[in-house]
């Protein structure tokens, strides 16, 4: 799993950043900005203070600066995140100072650990930014270590299970585990779904599973809570239905189309994921 976000606190009037992209994936995503493809989202805070703002998203990948002195005050210490792209590889990050000023790497204090895993929606795609992605908005919400296991592919739930299966996941407080599956075949999320949550429960306190399945493919709900009912009951997962993201009084300003997820609509979700981290892990912001 790559890092997604990257972290540095600094008193400069001014940086600059310098970063490369590899492995760009081709394809048409119309739905997706261009910075979330290839390139970065850059955001700040005042150290000692929750909340983030946007200053610049980039993907021109040759180097640009940005004068703080426009948002913070002389010599004043802030921190600067600075989140990677989504369907490429960010090969290359360096932040250049001046030598007189102070600089250096921010690492987040393991106290809260999160992680996500699914499909398209996970992954960010529909989003302008990645600074919109939910599990973003989560990270910088809780300040939370979050860890993705995300595919742009239909087939994610077989990776999901690949991945717990022959790899070391971390062991975290929660899982975040996507259940749309729009084209996967149901015979195999009948085997691979059940799999998949015993084998998060090893390596996690709680499991939040989420939807948005539009009522053109409402059997894929049923199949869902038919498998997930018992873990349910075990008190194993937490489910939370998304898909009135699909209905008309939403549809136009949550949605590209039956498939994908846009601003709008993550941050809803994130309103509703959040609900539930704070009811089970008894954090707050």
């Amino acid at each position: 799993m790559d890092s997604m976000s990257y972290r540095f606190e600094s008193n400069s009037k001014k940086f600059t950043i310098d970063f490369e992209v590899s492995g760009i994936v081709k394809g048409y995503f119309p739905h997706t900005g261009l910075t979330a493809r290839e390139g970065i989202c850059v955001l700040y805070r005042r150290v000692g203070e929750q909340q983030w703002f946007n200053i610049d998203c980039n993907s021109s990948l040759t180097k640009f600066t940005v004068m703080m002195s426009h948002f913070v005050k002389k010599d004043e210490l802030y921190e600067v995140l600075i989140y990677g792209p989504i369907i490429s590889h960010l090969s290359k990050l360096q932040v250049e100072v001046s030598d007189d000023d102070y600089a250096s790497i921010v690492n987040i204090l393991p106290e809260k650990t999160m992680l996500v895993a699914g499909g398209s929606n996970s992954h960010g795609i529909g989003c302008t930014t990645t600074g919109f992605m939910f599990s973003n908005i989560i990270e910088r919400k809780f300040d939370a270590e979050v860890y993705h296991t995300t595919f742009h592919d239909k087939n994610y739930l077989e990776k999901i299970y690949d991945y717990y299966k022959n790899s070391n996941p971390p062991v975290v407080d929660i899982c975040i585990l996507e259940l749309d599956y729009f084209s996967q075949n149901e015979s195999v999320v009948e085997e691979i779904l059940p799999e998949v949550i015993s084998l998060m429960k090893k390596r996690c306190k709680h499991i939040i599973g989420w939807y948005t399945i539009p009522s053109i493919k409402s059997f894929k709900k049923i199949i869902a809570n038919n498998i997930i009912n018992k873990f349910i009951d075990n008190d194993e997962i937490e489910v939370i239905d998304m898909s009135y993201l699909y209905d008309e009084n939403y549809r136009h300003m949550c949605t590209f189309n039956n498939y994908y997820i846009n601003d709008a609509g993550n941050i809803l979700i994130y309103k509703e994921i959040e609900k539930s981290i704070r009811r089970l892990a008894k954090w707050s912001i």
